[in-house]
């Protein structure tokens, strides 16, 4: 009897780590995923769409970090062309990208997903990291260092 409890219970831990992994698993796809798109439409210049992933920071505190940038307000959609430019320039110039990492950590007690990517010319390589955070409807570019 005292076996079979240990069996099941060595059985149910490994069914709850390895759903675990799975989710840890579909969430990098799907920041990954949205990284993707955000370079295609920074290289397409749909930044309407791209304002629709990149995350709002500004002085309305309610939506900071919270909501995405609207592409109606021209203030918020001048924000999203500036990063799709600098996103642009970097695929630009450089022959090849690759994502080397993805890393997840807490900050003002919100997930943060981030993902660096290797930007290589030549010889030379840059790394940048996008961080993301999930707003409940998708996930939203906060940060690029």
């Amino acid at each position: 009897m005292k076996r079979t409890f240990i069996i099941r219970l060595m059985i149910l831990m490994a069914l709850v780590s390895g759903s675990r992994m799975i989710f840890a698993q579909g969430t990098e796809d799907a920041v990954k995923n949205t990284l993707s798109n955000l370079f295609d439409y920074s290289k397409s210049k749909t930044y309407e769409k791209a304002a629709l992933l990149i995350a709002y920071d500004g002085e309305d505190k309610t939506r900071s970090h919270k909501d995405a940038l609207n592409p109606a307000n021209k203030e918020e959609l001048n924000q999203a062309k500036r990063k799709c430019k600098e996103i642009a320039a970097l695929i630009e110039l450089s022959n090849k990208y690759t994502i080397s990492k993805f890393s997840t950590n807490k900050s003002d007690g919100k997930e943060v997903y981030t993902i660096e990517v290797d930007f290589i010319s030549g010889d030379q390589k840059l790394v940048k990291s996008y961080s993301f955070i999930n707003d409940g409807k998708g996930f939203l570019l906060t940060n690029v260092n």
